[in-house]
């Protein structure tokens, strides 16, 4: 079968490194299948991990702009599937091209469109979301398979879209173990407390930033926090976040390190006293399962205390991690003295080599493919 990935909207994050190891993973695993990569020419980390026996279609003119860039790929892509005779199109980010030729397994792997916690969102946000949720609905429709990444995500989703059950599909995410490396030296002289994500408003950094002033003011620990990730995506709720460091006079221990490329995040993680991970809303959560490979002692937002929202943490991380409420910043900063002062020996590391190798993922992935013949 010819099969082709549209990977137009991967544009930071999570959506890039997913598909740098999935990529690898499937060249690898399968030898029958001709994969074709639907990719803009600015999506540079991309196009340089696509294996050599994948066709690359680059387009030069894909529009940047969001809402321009859907409409491209409405009325463009159909022609190039028509071109390269696709059997398959595998889209991400919750939509599909809706007049594709051929059979679609769908991707929904954003809850930015689901959001309980919309009220933070600025009204750009919210227009977007609210486009985003329609026509990931008429997606929904359109596609012959849908595949969520936890379960948490595809019960809620499932029941908002009226999805069938034959449709639904659970695949998380792994990690392509063959490819992590470090640096034997630390990147900082200093102790500190991490997270890795956007720099986004369903991160909920603030409560971090709260409970990292509440440790500062006590006394309770002398490092920093460094917060990886892009910062750019949304700009209000970086400025939210710098001018909150500089009211809690704590401005000079958080550190904003912008985005890093993939291969150099794992530096990070080896040296972190602890790794938070406070997010309202996730379907996954990636920095979650790298933070375990480390054994990197892991706190992560309690999804069991907030049901409604897509908290799917304690499915992926198990009681490899520590839980905390996430509108609580005393809990956290209570959970982060217990994981410094009272590290456990819990080997996590062997956890993710066994239930998340980018491999056994590709495997599965290759068989839904398959069953579309």
């Amino acid at each position: 079968m010819n099969i082709a990935f549209n990977i137009l909207s991967a544009r930071a994050g999570a959506g890039i490194s997913v598909f740098q190891s999935l990529m690898k993973a499937l060249a690898e695993v399968d030898r029958t299948n001709k994969y074709f990569v639907f990719v803009s020419s600015k999506q540079n980390s991309i196009i340089e991990a696509i294996p050599d026996n994948f066709i690359k279609i680059i387009f030069n003119r894909c529009p940047v702009n969001p809402y321009f860039r859907v409409l491209w790929e409405q009325f463009i892509l159909p022609f190039y599937m028509y071109k390269y005779k696709i059997d398959v199109l595998y889209s991400v980010g919750n939509t599909t091209v809706l007049l594709a030729p051929c059979k679609v397994v769908l991707f929904i792997e954003n809850v930015n469109p689901f959001s309980k916690i919309i009220k933070n969102w600025t009204i750009k946000g919210k227009i977007r979301n609210k486009l985003l949720f329609y026509l990931g609905w008429l997606s929904a429709k359109k596609a012959k398979k849908i595949r969520f990444c936890s379960e948490r995500a595809m019960e809620i989703i499932k029941k908002i879209y009226k999805i069938e059950e034959q449709k639904c599909f659970l695949l998380r995410h792994g990690l392509d173990l063959s490819s992590i490396k470090t640096n034997s030296e630390s990147r900082f002289p200093f102790n500190y407390i991490l997270t890795v994500s956007v720099v986004a408003p369903h991160k909920n950094i603030e409560v971090l930033i709260k409970a990292f002033a509440i440790l500062k003011s006590n006394n309770l620990y002398d490092g920093k926090l460094i917060i990886v990730g892009d910062t750019d995506c949304y700009p209000d709720y970086y400025t939210k976040l710098v001018n909150m460091s500089k009211k809690l006079k704590i401005q000079d221990h958080v550190i904003f390190y912008g985005s890093v490329k993939y291969k150099e995040i794992f530096d990070f993680y080896k040296n972190a006293d602890c790794f938070v991970f406070p997010s309202l809303e996730e379907t996954f959560g990636l920095p979650v399962i790298e933070s375990l490979y480390f054994n990197v002692p892991t706190i992560l937002s309690d999804g069991l205390k907030h049901k409604d929202l897509f908290i799917p943490f304690n499915e992926i991380a198990r009681n490899y991690a520590m839980y905390f409420d996430p509108y609580d910043e005393h809990d956290l900063a209570d959970k982060i003295i217990q994981s410094i002062n009272n590290k456990q020996e819990i080997d996590s590391k062997k956890f993710v080599e066994n239930y998340y190798n980018i491999k056994e993922v590709a495997k599965i992935l290759v068989k839904e493919f398959n069953n579309l013949k």
